[in-house]
């Protein structure tokens, strides 16, 4: 099948946006994308967008701001995981040979007054907030994961995110883990500081091929998307929760098997990472699903400055959530699948990074592993 290359990527800050812009702003960072990459509209075969929540203008209204009504527009969702589902999608499209080079949108601002919890309790779930916090308790009774382990995770988050201005949350000065702890109590263990502010935001990306390359400036930093595997849930242990939000430990390890499979790489090749880091405890247990450290050791690691800044040259181990993730730079839901690779192109032009992988889970549940390697033109 035909590689894909990711040629450009770009994000919208993340912060609250009046209803009813969401248009304007997914287009215009569309604009810019293709701008930047020295692309034209005329360039673009199909358009692919990620929007998780109904209140949120459907793509190929996005697809008209630009003027891209004569070429295919799939709108897709898959709650928090529709950006890299989109990303999924538009892959094998490319890799069917129908497109060459084709435009990935990411966003979620409503058109009308609403939320992603309001979404979640049309449909009769827990608040997310109130299944992640039994999942910390569960991680807590199996490994003894305590509320300082979620606080060095959310402290970490929070201060990569002072490096990022497009991020929702901006510390004037260094966090601590005391001040996460210290913030107020939402459930369980989990703190505010401990939680993502939600959001809203938009990004974009464009998918191509390698002749589509040429198009580019010589020197130009892009990232081959390796692998992109999508997994759902069976059954299994963790079937607890209302709805199964987080699903089973076992989707998420047997997603990174199959994405590192197709890559051809192993844990210790990755650089960096960025998950779904919704909550504090959740990154912890991805940091292990995927394969880097064993079940119950990244806390641990935490507090020894493993998975922050320098990580890879000290431990040996990949930096996670490098804009922040989703406690720092806050999530837009379908926007966030799209940060998380704007953030990997990123890291590769400015960087001593090869591989990037991103990972994120959609309540239903899904996941979604995606490998990009870095590749100078």
């Amino acid at each position: 099948m035909r590689e894909v290359f990711v040629a450009g990527a770009g994000i919208t800050p993340f912060q609250k946006y009046e209803p009813g812009t969401g248009r304007q702003v997914a287009s215009r960072i569309a604009a810019d994308v293709l701008r930047e990459a020295g692309l034209t509209y005329s360039d673009v075969d199909g358009v692919w967008g990620g929007v998780a929540l109904g209140a949120s203008p459907r793509v190929v209204f996005v697809a008209k701001e630009l003027g891209l009504t004569g070429v295919p527009v799939q709108h897709v969702t898959n709650a928090s995981a529709s950006g890299l589902a989109a990303v999924h999608e538009a892959k094998l499209a490319i890799q069917s040979g129908e497109h060459d080079l084709v435009l990935v949108l990411g966003y979620d601002i409503p058109d009308y007054q609403t939320s992603a919890e309001d979404a979640i309790a049309r449909q009769g779930f827990l608040p997310p907030v109130a299944l992640f916090g039994l999942w910390a308790a569960e991680r807590a009774r199996q490994f003894g994961t305590s509320a300082q382990d979620l606080a060095a995770v959310a402290a970490k988050n929070w201060n990569f995110a002072r490096t990022n201005p497009r991020a929702l949350r901006q510390a004037e000065s260094e966090v601590t883990p005391e001040s996460i702890l210290a913030s107020r109590t939402i459930a369980g263990m989990l703190t505010s500081k401990m939680c993502t502010p939600w959001g809203d935001g938009a990004g974009a990306l464009v998918l191509c091929t390698r002749e589509a390359l040429s198009r580019l400036a010589p020197g130009t930093v892009v990232a081959q998307l390796a692998a992109s595997v999508l997994q759902s849930e069976v059954y299994g242990s963790m079937h607890t929760f209302e709805g199964a939000v987080v699903g089973p430990r076992e989707m998420t390890e047997r997603a990174a098997k199959k994405a590192f499979a197709a890559a051809g790489i192993e844990p210790s090749d990755v650089d960096l990472l960025q998950v779904h880091d919704a909550f504090a405890n959740e990154e912890l247990e991805y940091i292990e699903l995927l394969g880097f450290v064993a079940p119950g050791q990244a806390d641990a690691l935490i507090h020894k400055g493993a998975f922050g800044p320098g990580s890879r040259k000290e431990f040996g181990l990949h930096e996670v959530s490098t804009d922040g993730g989703l406690i720092g730079r806050g999530h837009a839901s379908g926007a966030t699948g799209i940060a998380q690779i704007a953030e990997t192109l990123r890291r590769f032009t400015t960087h001593d990074d090869s591989v990037g992988v991103c990972q994120l889970s959609g309540a239903g549940s899904v996941c979604i592993v995606q490998v990009l390697r870095r590749i100078e033109l």
